[in-house]
């Protein structure tokens, strides 16, 4: 992964991401001014969804500096997340409504304040294409834990149908 600082339109912006060597972005952060912030995770979901290319000004960092900014702008999802994992155990059942596609695959709205992410790859190859969209009912079990965006981890999804 290659990390990007970047000056936005404003004088007090700056955009910092996360990109693989195609240039996409997997983990972004908004900050402006002292104290605002928007993250690629909930509840923002600010995420580019174009190639990210460096320009003038734009400065390549190391992934330490990228994860201390990302541990500041994150800090506030830190203690829910900790209950969400007491809530959802490896193992359980979970429902919820395909939320978007993100490069890590189909985000997954199980509340709202809940999110999960399942690989995409598999479910397309056995799912209708017209069920894959957003507001569909998405059903798997959960397997694990994204630390870095406070997403459970689901395998073996299928998608009824039926929309939320």
């Amino acid at each position: 992964m290659k990390y990007i600082q970047a000056r936005g339109i404003e004088e007090d912006e700056w955009y910092y991401f996360e990109i693989d060597r195609k240039g996409t972005a997997y983990r972004q952060i908004v900050v402006t001014g002292e104290n605002s912030c928007q993250i690629s995770t909930a509840p923002d979901f600010m995420l580019s969804d174009q190639e990210v290319t460096m320009y003038d000004g734009d400065v390549e960092i190391d992934a330490e500096a990228f994860e201390r900014i990302w541990r500041q702008a994150t800090e506030p999802n830190r203690a829910p997340w900790k209950i969400t994992k007491q809530q959802y155990a490896p193992g359980n059942r979970v429902s919820g409504a395909i939320a978007m596609f993100y490069p890590q695959g189909i985000i997954i709205r199980i509340n709202e304040q809940t999110y999960a992410v399942t690989d995409d790859e598999e479910l397309r190859k056995r799912t209708p294409w017209n069920f894959l969209y957003p507001d569909y009912r998405i059903e798997g079990t959960v397997t694990g834990y994204d630390e870095k965006n406070f997403w459970l981890v689901l395998e073996d999804c299928v998608i009824s149908g039926e929309k939320i």
